[in-house]
């Protein structure tokens, strides 16, 4: 088992974010090199030809990181079955950047590593029972697909996962949990180390290969949080509560209107508000913001006061669901074909 580094965390995460800013640039050239690139159309939101799979550097910069810099993982839970998790599910999605693949098969390798997640979990005994077992599974899946179509705006996913892995880092320290803090702490450094090559007029964007992986890793991350008792269940729906709403009231409203709700669109409110001439920038900052306002004190109110822990992430949900209604009425969706 690796010994812990003599680092600091704040050091050893800025050494994170530098690796990954360096790694990811490397990715976006190779990706410019073979021609893997996206270019403008009616399913997307940019209007210049891009690279895809910038992602491939923050990936492997995240997980060298932490086995170098994370100290010893007593547990064997992110040794043993998440990190051999996020690194099949990169693989499909850097496999997909290059040749695109069958929904089926995306998702058939996807249930079988989540089950193969939540299998592990039942036997460690930070995931016991059943319903708990098939609904970890189903939540892995749809946070892993999710983050893939959340990504579709320069800088909105890698904000997100700086500020997930920021929470969660507090989150698992407040809880004595050492390993897993220094782990999301390493996350959420290295989305930063990505940040500038996708914010602004994007060089490269994630891809598949890092959008799929970081979907994973914060579902896992999640699971394994209320799993062991790091946090509550209110406390992980939280976390992401903006992009659960987002992508599943948009996936809700195209099986609604019978549409083929797994081909590429631009329904998505964050697309929706592109489409009607917002900025990348000023989207993810927005989204951002009410993370930072809205959010984030409902996580702090939820830890300080687990008796109304539920309460006030119903309360959010109603809020974000609402606010999601409103402003999809206010800003009609492209038209396109379903």
């Amino acid at each position: 088992m690796l010994q812990p580094a003599p680092l600091g965390p704040l050091f050893s995460a800025l050494i994170a974010a530098v690796f990954s800013f360096v790694l990811s640039g490397l990715a976006a050239w190779y990706a410019r090199r073979s021609g893997l690139l996206d270019h403008p159309g009616e399913r997307h939101s940019h209007s210049l030809a891009t690279p895809r799979g910038g992602g491939a550097g923050l990936v492997a910069a995240f997980l060298v990181s932490v086995l170098v810099m994370a100290g010893p993982d007593t547990s064997g839970s992110w040794l043993f079955c998440i990190m051999p998790g996020m690194a099949v599910i990169a693989i499909l999605g850097a496999w997909d950047d290059h040749r695109s693949l069958s929904v089926r098969i995306r998702l058939f390798i996807q249930l079988a590593v989540s089950m193969g997640l939540v299998w592990y979990a039942a036997n460690a005994g930070w995931l016991e029972g059943a319903i708990p077992m098939v609904l970890g599974g189903f939540f892995v899946v749809w946070m892993t697909n999710l983050y893939n179509f959340m990504d579709g705006s320069n800088g909105m996913a890698a904000l997100q996962g700086v500020f997930a892995g920021l929470v969660l880092a507090f989150l698992f320290h407040a809880a004595g949990d050492g390993y897993f803090s220094d782990i999301s702490l390493l996350l959420a450094a290295c989305c930063a180390g990505f940040l500038p090559w996708n914010s602004g007029r994007a060089k490269v964007f994630l891809g598949d290969v890092g959008s799929l992986a970081l979907g994973f890793v914060f579902a896992s991350l999640l699971v394994y949080g209320a799993g062991t008792g790091a946090f509550g269940i209110p406390v992980a729906v939280l976390v992401m509560l903006l992009f659960l709403t987002d992508a599943t009231l948009t996936l809700a409203a195209r099986v609604i209107r019978r549409e083929r709700w797994y081909n590429p669109h631009r329904q998505h409110l964050y697309q929706r508000l592109i489409a009607h001439g917002w900025t990348h920038g000023r989207v993810a900052i927005i989204y951002q913001a009410i993370n930072l306002t809205l959010i984030l004190p409902g996580i702090v109110t939820a830890v300080r006061f687990p008796a109304l822990a539920w309460a006030v992430t119903l309360v959010l949900i109603t809020i974000c669901g609402l606010g999601w209604f409103v402003l999809a009425q206010r800003f009609a969706e492209p038209v396109e074909a379903g």
